[in-house]
């Protein structure tokens, strides 16, 4: 008898401080529509990219007034992305219960009776939180990087394609009267080359720009930013800028880190309109 009334006293007391400490469980806020929406936008862009030299061994020499000068190269990509509204909120609210609100009784002296139908005044709206403003847009996309390398004999364009996947969390502002939108927002990015050539003014062959002798490192990552404007309809225009961290040049020691730079202008529209419009046809 001793040992049931130990067992039972075993099984129950840690609920029951359990219980004391943590109080009875509060029920999580069930998910709304605004959770679950997700826009899917195709996205194609003209950018101007570069390959940034940082720290040249040149620097302070003779050899800096005839210094190679890098320029730009238009590039065009296509991307689809995923514009989440409400992951951020979600995420927010799980893992940061609401607390109970106590209603506070009203004052019985200044309750007036009146058989008047009409409501009487509202409290006006709260303002909206800043989290409802706030969105993840991540995605993937075919990016093209490289440079126009000037130097005293004649040009080097090279040229790469990048499997890109770029996330951001943005923050946004509707406009009133229905206006469209303005985003705005930071970010970072994971990119892989998949192909790209270099090539010489003075007409020799073309080489791999991921040659394993003569090429870049593959790898590419950075940080990312981006605003934008978006219509009514769901057209998107934005600009992005893409500031790469990774040295590409696998043969650089402690000088000539090269870094890619792209600066994009944007166009995206709805997927789910696309083809909404292909269905009408």
């Amino acid at each position: 008898m001793k040992n049931i009334a130990f067992l039972l006293f075993i099984g129950i007391l840690p609920n029951v401080v359990w219980g004391q400490l943590l109080g009875p469980e509060i029920p999580q806020r069930p998910s709304t529509d605004l959770d679950r929406k997700i826009d899917t936008f195709l996205q194609a862009s003209i950018d101007m990219v570069r390959q940034k030299l940082l720290n040249p061994s040149y620097a302070g020499t003779p050899y800096a007034a005839t210094a190679p000068t890098p320029g730009d190269v238009l590039a065009l990509n296509l991307a689809i992305q995923f514009h989440n509204q409400g992951l951020v909120n979600q995420i927010i609210h799980y893992y940061t219960p609401s607390t109970s609100q106590h209603v506070k009784p009203a004052d019985p002296s200044t309750l007036l009776a009146t058989n008047d139908p009409r409501t009487g005044p509202t409290v006006p709206p709260d303002k909206a939180p800043f989290l409802s403003h706030v969105s993840l847009l991540y995605g993937v996309q075919l990016i093209g990087k490289g440079s126009k390398t000037t130097y005293k004999s004649g040009t080097s364009t090279t040229r790469m394609t990048y499997l890109e996947i770029p996330a951001y969390m943005l923050y946004n502002h509707d406009l009133p009267s229905n206006k469209g939108r303005l985003f705005g927002g930071v970010g970072f990015y994971l990119a892989y080359g998949l192909w790209g050539t270099i090539k010489d003014s003075d007409n020799t062959p073309s080489v791999s720009a991921f040659d394993k002798n003569l090429g870049y490192k593959r790898f590419d990552a950075g940080l990312a930013f981006t605003g934008g404007y978006q219509l009514p309809q769901g057209l998107r225009l934005s600009i992005a800028y893409e500031l790469g961290l990774v040295n590409i040049d696998p043969f650089a020691g402690a000088y000539d880190k090269l870094k890619n730079r792209a600066l994009s202008l944007n166009v995206a529209y709805s997927l789910h309109k696309v083809t909404a419009l292909a269905k009408k046809k």
